[in-house]
């Protein structure tokens, strides 16, 4: 029974989110085979980009989704170095044995450095996110016995217009990308599959964010995100840990201004994934690293480097 109050707790830890951390998007999904339990706590989330991209030589930046200098400039090559970072409170309530309400609301740091000068340096809150699941067939609960469990939930969700799109550093508008908000009510779906074992078990989720028109007339470009893992518990009393492995992957659509896409955008990424939890009774700290094994994206947009997830969750009202 431990080992499956470890899993339920998972939730709040196996989060994708799409295209930017700050988005929220893979708000609560994960491994949660069977525990009926609450949740809350807090996570921390860093992204780290870096790459070389073309600028015009009278430029210090690029103007990413916002369109390019007029005629043929003289390009240079700038190294672009972008951190965004997130410290997110979050909670899930169990509305009955298949349905569940889940709610965060993150405080960022975004960061923008060309040439190692720092162009864009930021706090503010970000976006709330809600979401809410419903579990299409999932194994009886009970105690832990040998046979297989598997859980397929979906769920429906949206993405709150409240943090700021109008922050102004150095005297310029930040790019869509850097600002806390998005402006848009941005509705978004989740699927996922969980099967295991007593010891042993693998998951597969989806996130998709369809992204609405600003009232500038940008939109950014619709995302999707999928993770496929497996993990192993390891009882060692009187904690569990419980390490995993697999990969993570995005893809963004192209931006658009006015319903016209700006073909530098968009593209697709790739990680692979290392975690590592720790629980002692309803208590967790959860770790992960993930590297960006393929960049295929836009030439306007900085290469994915690394992810890296911290977090800690109280779980409270298990059956």
């Amino acid at each position: 029974m431990k080992s499956l109050f470890v899993m339920g707790a998972l939730v709040l830890f196996a989060l994708p989110s799409v295209a930017c951390d700050q988005c929220s998007c893979g708000l609560l999904l994960g491994v949660q085979p069977k525990d009926h339990a609450n949740n809350f706590g807090l996570q921390y989330r860093m992204r780290y980009l870096r790459g070389d991209l073309l600028v015009p030589v009278e430029e210090t930046r690029i103007l990413k989704h916002g369109g390019h200098s007029h005629g043929a400039p003289e390009l240079t090559q700038a190294e672009y170095v972008e951190v965004y970072s997130v410290l997110e409170a979050r909670g899930q309530v169990w509305i009955n044995d298949r349905a569940s309400l889940s709610a965060s609301i993150p405080l960022l740091k975004n960061l923008q450095a060309v040439n190692g000068a720092a162009h864009a340096d930021l706090y503010a809150v970000g976006d709330p996110v809600l979401l809410a699941r419903y579990a299409l067939f999932a194994s009886t609960t009970g105690l832990d016995t040998v046979r297989l469990r598997h859980r397929f939930t979906v769920g429906l969700g949206v993405s709150l217009p409240l943090g700021r799109t109008d922050v102004v550093q150095h005297g310029e508008r930040l790019d869509y990308d850097l600002q806390p908000g998005t402006g848009t009510w941005d509705p978004m779906v989740s699927l996922e599959y969980v099967v295991r074992s007593t010891a042993w078990g693998g998951s597969l989720s989806a996130v998709g964010r369809y992204n609405t028109e600003a009232a500038d007339g940008h939109r950014m470009g619709h995302a999707g995100t999928f993770t496929a893992e497996v993990f192993r518990i390891i009882p060692i009393k009187p904690v569990s840990l419980l390490p995993s492995a697999g990969v993570y992957g995005e893809t963004m659509l192209e931006d658009e201004m006015h319903g016209v896409p700006d073909p530098t955008t968009g593209g697709n990424t790739l990680f692979s994934s290392l975690g590592m939890q720790v629980w002692w009774r309803q208590l967790g700290l959860q770790l992960a690293w993930q590297h960006a094994l393929v960049n295929d994206m836009g030439a306007a947009m900085v290469p994915n480097r690394d992810r890296f997830l911290a977090g800690l969750t109280y779980s409270f009202g298990q059956e």
